[in-house]
């Protein structure tokens, strides 16, 4: 019956809980969590915005190559004229009385309309520095979005591997805390000094800090994720892709289908440079004459009354055609063109750097890559050294062959070498990402055994 009660008072303070735990948990997997950043990210709402601003700046360009028409209304009130004073009779009372000087309502509404003719050339480079404009902007967008696919990727690594972290500290406390046990038990009988319990107990209390660490690093990593992923800061959030070896594979390069990198960015940097040597036109062309043609209609009526009728109407309309030359403007066209010249030859400087600095890092990535696999491959046998020295020394303590000195360093090796094999194993994931990032496209890759991996590596380096 006692048992029933406090089953019964369980249930009732785990309702609550349960009522309140939240039911919106965000599940990703890495792929997914790299599609989220991708449509709401920050980051790419801007690169997106930019391209939108790109688009309206060739509209504004082109239009000054199309016709521009405006319309306009305009009524005058003239409340005092020096005409107002006229005597009757004389015949200047009526002379002006329908017309601007002495009529109290004035109407006049207007169409204009105007074409560029020839500005030479500068209507056609300023639309061309516009386009390329557009095209800088769409290509940073896919820029921008390798960047941040890459910032997801590693991020999402991160938290992984602090959530691993995470588990190994829970588990090896709770190792420390059965041996602990053990440990007590072992004295109680008689069989252990109480040098052995202490030493047990300061072991295990040892492993609590690690633990509290390990999960401040999980909450901080997620923080990190959940904010490139446009979420929340209390967001729950569970990562369903692990950085576990699927079989024990994992998956290497196929160095010889990498070739060169196909950034957006390289191409970002050409266009600029053409957008560059546009605008340098447009400079240039202030030099040159512009010839346009404008026409203006328009329909005036001073009536008596406020609103006119269709007798008041006087219609007018004409047109010119205007050749506007700058002979002298202040030498303010040769400085537009001097800066021009030297933006040209920044955007070239800028580009050869940009090149040069995407070679380096694509060379860097694929060392990086090298070096991560050697070294996961490393990690990999050491993690099975140290679990079958732990084991040795637990057998040995319990046979009493070895001391409790002896457990604790095997397990704080072993300990040491699961996490190294799952750093090695974050490492690696984060150098495939950052070489694809460099390369600007996927890198293919094949699944293979670790065994085989390392047993590869140490052939290549046996040989001379």
């Amino acid at each position: 019956m006692r048992y029933v009660t406090m089953l019964s008072l369980l249930a009732g303070l785990a309702g609550p809980a349960a009522a309140q735990a939240p039911t919106d948990t965000t599940r990703l997997t890495l792929d997914e969590a790299v599609h989220r950043a991708l449509e709401q990210g920050v980051d790419m709402r801007l690169a997106r915005a930019a391209v939108q601003t790109a688009n309206g700046q060739v509209r504004e360009a082109f239009s000054p190559a199309l016709p521009q028409v405006t319309t306009s209304l305009t009524y005058t009130r003239q409340f005092a004229s020096i005409y107002s004073g006229l005597e009757p009779g004389t015949g200047f009372d009526t002379l002006f009385k329908n017309t601007p000087f002495g009529a109290p309502n004035a109407w006049n509404l207007q169409f204009q309309a105007s074409q560029l003719l020839w500005s030479g050339g500068k209507v056609g480079a300023a639309l061309g520095a516009a386009k390329s404009f557009r095209q800088v902007a769409s290509l940073q967008q896919e820029e921008t979005a390798a960047e941040v696919t890459f910032q997801v990727k590693q991020a999402y690594w991160e938290a992984a591997l602090q959530g691993r972290l995470v588990t190994i500290a829970v588990d090896n406390l709770d190792e420390a805390r059965q041996h602990l046990h053990e440990v007590q038990l072992y004295q109680q009988a008689g069989t252990r000094a109480e040098y052995d319990l202490l030493l047990a107990q300061v072991d295990a209390a040892n492993q609590e800090p690690a633990v509290v660490a390990a999960r401040n690093g999980y909450d901080v990593a997620r923080l990190e994720l959940k904010r490139l992923l446009a979420l929340p800061a209390d967001q729950p959030l569970v990562l369903t892709t692990t950085l576990d070896s699927p079989n024990a594979t994992i998956p290497v390069v196929v160095a010889d289908s990498l070739g060169g990198s196909v950034r957006a960015g390289l191409a970002a940097a050409d266009a600029s440079v053409h957008e560059e040597e546009q605008l340098l036109k447009v400079a240039r062309a202030d030099r040159w004459p512009t010839l346009s043609f404008t026409t203006t209609y328009n329909e005036q009526a001073f009536p008596g009354k406020f609103f006119p009728v269709s007798g008041d109407l006087t219609q007018g309309w004409n047109g010119e055609v205007k050749l506007s030359f700058p002979i002298f403007t202040g030498f303010r066209t040769a400085g537009k063109v001097e800066q021009a010249q030297a933006a040209v030859l920044r955007a070239n400087a800028q580009r050869d750097q940009f090149y040069r600095q995407v070679d380096l890092q694509v060379a860097q990535a694929r060392a990086e890559v090298d070096r991560a696999r050697a070294l996961l491959t490393a990690r990999h046998q050491t993690v099975r050294q140290g679990q079958r020295a732990h084991y040795l020394a637990s057998v040995r303590y319990t046979n009493g062959m070895a001391t409790q000195l002896d457990v604790t360093a095997a397990r704080v090796a072993g300990l040491r070498a699961e996490v190294n094999e799952v750093q090695a194993t974050r490492d690696y994931f984060v150098a495939l990402a950052q070489l694809e990032r460099a390369l600007g496209r996927p890198v293919p890759v094949v699944q293979q055994p670790i065994e085989q991996v390392a047993a590869a590596l140490n052939m290549k380096e046996a040989q001379p």
